[in-house]
């Protein structure tokens, strides 16, 4: 007995994948690896429809497809896709023929809404410089000094990858869109809520200022993060948090960094999104050195002079480099 799936229902199982390919949580990535790996049709297919779905061309072809089939007598869709996708097709002819026959071929390949920007929106901040930007679903941005966010929004969900700095997001809800913050260790999501993600090396600190988030990463599955709660991902340290008060919490937006038992080189990683002399430190048994206190972000001399009061360090200035070291080093 037969029990594979007719090839036209793998298509549309392919189409779908890759459509929301860019929103995936981990768990639905590992279904989707699955799913390929059951069958070699399923990772033709995938494949087929994910290079079909880069061509600019045939999704402008696609798109200019009426959005309602003209006949009742039309075959159906996924029928004219098996044709379509058949080994060694002229794709010329039979996207022609569906053009002429009025065929939903737009069901699968589904060209972006108009609302909804083909290429990723790119947020980015320079050094010592902050931004605050609305997003298309009147989401906010609040964009720290030195911050990268790439934005891909799509009717399945609103990805924003984070490659570097800090940012918090005030989240306008959207329960059929999910809204998730991703970088290379941890992924946040939420639906509607405000929270800040801060990257800082290779260790991510999320900090939920209302409402409820859940973390992905370093192993661990949907961990519910909440207001007035934080959360630190490190790969070298595990993971640690607690509690603070988000009403009074002196975060980067007052031009304040708050350390409490806070390791020198996370303190360091973000002065340094402040200042265009590049802040090092001597070595790796120093940067564990833990600090505690308020420090001021806009001025980095300032800063450091308190530093190396503080933790009897020097600092070593040449050119546009600071190097911090232990006193008699």
């Amino acid at each position: 007995m037969n029990n594979k799936a007719p090839r036209d229902e793998i298509l549309e199982t392919a189409a779908d994948w890759c459509d929301r390919l860019e929103s995936l949580t981990p768990v639905e990535r590992r279904q989707l690896n699955a799913w390929i790996a059951a069958d070699l049709e399923h990772a033709r297919a995938y494949d087929t429809m994910r290079r079909t779905m880069l061509d600019v061309a045939l999704l402008e072809a696609a798109a200019d497809l009426p959005s309602e089939a003209t006949s009742t007598s039309q075959p159906h869709p996924g029928a004219w896709l098996a044709r379509l996708f058949a080994p060694k097709a002229n794709w010329g002819i039979l996207l022609g023929a569906a053009v002429a026959a009025g065929v939903v071929a737009i069901v699968l390949l589904r060209p972006p809404a108009p609302a909804i920007a083909p290429t990723p929106q790119i947020l980015a901040t320079k050094t010592g410089e902050r931004s605050t930007v609305t997003l298309a679903d009147k989401s906010v941005v609040y964009l720290n000094a030195d911050t990268r966010i790439a934005v891909s929004y799509s009717e399945h969900g609103r990805l924003l990858n984070l490659s570097k700095g800090e940012a918090i997001f005030q989240v306008s809800k959207d329960k059929a869109r999910p809204f998730r913050v991703v970088t290379d260790n941890a992924t946040v999501t939420a639906v509607g809520t405000r929270f800040g993600v801060d990257r800082v090396g290779d260790a991510v600190e999320v900090r939920v200022y209302e409402g409820t988030v859940r973390v992905d990463g370093l192993g661990t599955d949907h961990r519910a993060v909440s207001g007035g709660q934080w959360i630190l991902l490190d790969p070298k340290r595990g993971i640690t948090g607690g509690n603070f008060a988000p009403d009074a919490y002196p975060n980067w937006r007052t031009g304040w960094l708050e350390a409490d038992n806070m390791p020198l080189t996370y303190v360091i990683a973000r002065l340094n999104r402040y200042t265009n002399d590049k802040i090092e430190i001597s070595d790796r048994s120093l940067g564990d050195v833990e600090l505690s206190g308020r420090f001021r972000l806009d001025n980095t001399a300032q800063t450091l002079k308190q530093i190396s009061s503080l933790l009897d360090v020097e600092t070593d200035k040449r050119d546009h480099e600071v190097l911090l070291r232990r006193r008699h080093e």
